[in-house]
């Protein structure tokens, strides 16, 4: 507390002892600063703007700046008074900031006028607010005070109505723009507090996203589309007109119908991190197709340009770069059909892009239903990508951006290799499942224990869905649609039949290795089968009840780049959210039930250290996560990106798509052994179910 009277007594000591001074022109606000910031300097015509923010103060002035346009501020934290001075005899624009800070923003400021008049307008965007505010003008009386906010905007004008003159900075030449009447400057403060809505808008926008909020969906283009024709209708007397928010770069150009050549406009973004600056140019054909619209002598070309990381994408599009989207019109009028030698250019310069996107140029497409507003459309648009900048050629005005696609990792010749693996998979995964089957009904010894039958019926399993998947796939672009819907039903109830008998594998494994003495249940086969068929029975059919429409052909992509792709169809389940969750959940509890079961049974074999062998029987158990489908795991990790994702999907297509065959492997080796075993004794009651547990299995 005693540092805090102590700065703020010198604070106001420093402002008092400057004051004394003739200035034409003062702004006085406290600030608290939180962190080391800087004090940044910038031209603009006709207004003087003072914007606070958490990482220093930011103002602008139609001066040009002295040899230093950026200083930091003093390193100690806390409350400082601040003025901003101008002296029009010195041409001196001042910076004092608490009690021994002062700064030289421009020593040629000589802007003049007769008589000054000045009108600020304040703005609320953000936590870091100036307050205690106040300014006084034209070396007089007239002290007033002002609201607490964020930043102010004090517009300039002659009083007296005499004319004034503006310097032309760029040129270094001197305009007479004569008075600027009250109308405009009203108009100004209406479009800026148009522009400052819309922020609003697009701000609660992204809150509604990133809250996950219910209602319609909300076009952010919508706003846009309005401001767009707002800043369109604005009279003002210079050639051009720019407004800056924070969010948001507006720029309106004056142009004669009759123009000639080329019309350039560059707009540089200083808050984008990933787009320094981008460059319009709109050809003269463009001016031609819009030059029957106007009867008056002259029309404004309306650049907007927006930039968000949550908007301005639809479901299906990726990341834009720099979340930035530009939006051209001329005279709020259509433009389209532009010629090849003739469209539009929008150069992006921005920094290194990441290896795995893949940059395209898209416009927006207005919706036709207010329940799907738009999306992204490539149509018309072609783009020419260099190392830090990129351009798209588009023949038609809208709003444009540039869209950041994930380079796929499995293109179409990992696709072709894969799906030689698969059906090669399938085929033998299909024979020996069969061949096991068969061997198993021509077998003379009759088995007692159920397990043996719980493993042809998961052969069966897996020998349907093997076929199943045969079928579907040739079946999607060659049958009709009810021979479709019937493969993807068919491909569904398999998959869902070999998911639950391996989880009644892990149940019956657990009985017949866990529990030494089973106690019995009777028909246990005969409900089992009932689980193991009947469940997937019942789903594919609810699921066919409540919309015949989820079974067809489904469509996936095929790239051939990262921008180019084919599609590729199979009879399977049409709708994205069934497959999502339902599959994969179900597959989730079965590979969780059935690894606590493999888990508990090395457990249980574990305990016999005094016995020889165990390590055998470990093996064997180990063994069984084929039977228990441990590797259908191996899914999740198809989510992931790079050469993991990669690596992962050939595992799971290899050992998957030969599950019948490693069970067939696994079957016959247990025959053999327990051939083997026979002719070998037993010593403990323990160690002969166990051997007899894996004489069964």
């Amino acid at each position: 507390m005693l540092f805090y009277l102590l700065s703020a007594f010198f604070q106001l000591q420093g402002v008092h002892g400057v004051s004394s001074y003739k200035e034409d022109f003062r702004f006085c606000a406290d600030r608290r600063q939180t962190v080391e910031g800087h004090i940044r300097y910038e031209t603009q015509r006709d207004a003087i703007t003072i914007s606070n923010g958490a990482d220093g103060l930011n103002i602008s002035a139609p001066f040009p700046p002295g040899p230093q346009q950026s200083w930091a501020l003093p390193s100690l934290l806390g409350p400082y008074r601040f003025c901003v001075y101008w002296f029009q005899n010195d041409h001196l624009f001042n910076l004092t900031y608490g009690i021994s800070h002062t700064y030289q923003l421009s020593n040629q400021a000589n802007y003049s006028f007769s008589s000054l008049n000045v009108t600020c307008w304040g703005s609320k965007d953000g936590p870091d607010l100036l307050s205690n505010i106040s300014y006084y003008f034209s070396n007089g009386p007239d002290n007033r005070s002002l609201s607490s906010m964020t930043g102010y905007k004090c517009f300039l004008a002659d009083q007296l109505g005499l004319g004034r003159q503006q310097i032309d900075w760029g040129r270094g030449q001197i305009k007479d723009f004569g008075k600027r009447d009250q109308k405009e400057t009203v108009q100004i403060s209406n479009v800026e507090e148009e522009m400052r809505r819309t922020e609003l808008k697009l701000k609660s926008l992204e809150t509604r996203l990133s809250g996950d909020e219910d209602g319609p969906p909300e076009d952010p283009f919508l706003f846009l589309h309005q401001l767009e024709s707002k800043l369109g209708e604005l009279q003002f007397q210079e050639d051009n007109k720019t407004f800056e928010g924070t969010v948001m770069h507006a720029n309106i150009q004056k142009v004669s119908p009759d123009i000639s050549e080329n019309l350039p406009i560059e707009v540089s973004l200083k808050e984008n991190k990933i787009i320094r600056k981008f460059k319009v140019n709109l050809p003269k054909k463009v001016f031609e197709k819009t030059r029957d619209g106007f009867k008056s002598g002259e029309m404004k070309v309306v650049v907007l340009s927006a930039t968000s990381e949550t908007l301005f994408k639809d479901n299906d599009s990726n990341s834009l770069l720099g979340g930035n989207v530009v939006g051209i019109s001329v005279g709020n009028m259509p433009v389209h059909g532009l010629p090849e030698e003739e469209r539009i250019s929008i150069t992006f310069w921005h920094h290194l892009l990441p290896r795995n996107l893949t940059p395209t140029c898209v416009f927006w497409d207005v919706g036709s239903k207010a329940s799907h507003p738009g999306k992204w459309n490539t149509s018309g648009c072609e783009m020419v990508q260099e190392e830090h900048q990129i351009t798209c050629f588009c023949d038609h005005l809208t709003f444009f951006a540039v869209l950041m696609v994930s380079s796929p990792e499995i293109d179409h010749i990992h696709y072709e290799y894969l799906t030689i693996v698969t059906y090669v998979g399938c085929i033998i995964s299909a024979l020996a499942s069969f061949f096991t089957i068969f061997f198993f009904l021509c077998s003379k010894k009759k088995q007692r224990d159920h397990i043996v039958y719980v493993h042809m019926n998961l052969l069966w399993a897996i020998f349907l869905l093997d076929m199943s998947f045969l079928i579907a796939v040739p079946l999607a672009p060659t049958g009709g649609d009810a021979a479709c819907k019937a493969g993807g039903m068919f491909l569904h109830f398999a998959m869902l039949a070999c998911l639950t008998w391996m989880a009644i594998e892990g149940y019956s494994l657990y009985r017949l290795v866990v529990e030494v003495f089973n106690s019995y249940v009777k028909h246990l086969l005969l409900k089992l089968c009932l689980v193991g068929w009947g469940l997937p029975i019942f789903i594919v059919c609810l699921i066919f009840v409540i919309d015949q429409s989820h079974y067809g052909p489904f469509s996936f992509k095929i790239y051939e780049t990262a921008g180019e792709y084919t599609n590729s169809t199979i009879c399977w389940i049409t709708k994205k959210e069934i497959n999502n969750f339902l599959n994969l959940g179900y597959l989730s509890l079965v590979l969780f039930f059935n690894s606590i079961m493999l888990a508990t049974m090395v457990y249980e074999i574990l305990k016999l250290r005094h016995r020889e062998h165990h390590w055998g029987y470990v093996v064997m158990l180990l063994g069984l996560s084929c039977v228990l489908g441990i590797p259908w795991g191996l899914v999740f990790f198809a989510f992931a990106s790079g050469t993991f994702k990669l690596v992962a999907v050939y595992l799971f297509t290899i050992i998957n798509s030969l599950q019948g065959f490693f069970i067939f492997l696994w079957y016959l080796a247990k025959v053999l052994q327990s051939r083997r075993s026979n002719s070998m004794q037993c010593t403990t009651s323990n160690s002969l179910k166990f051997q007899s547990s894996s004489t069964s299995i």
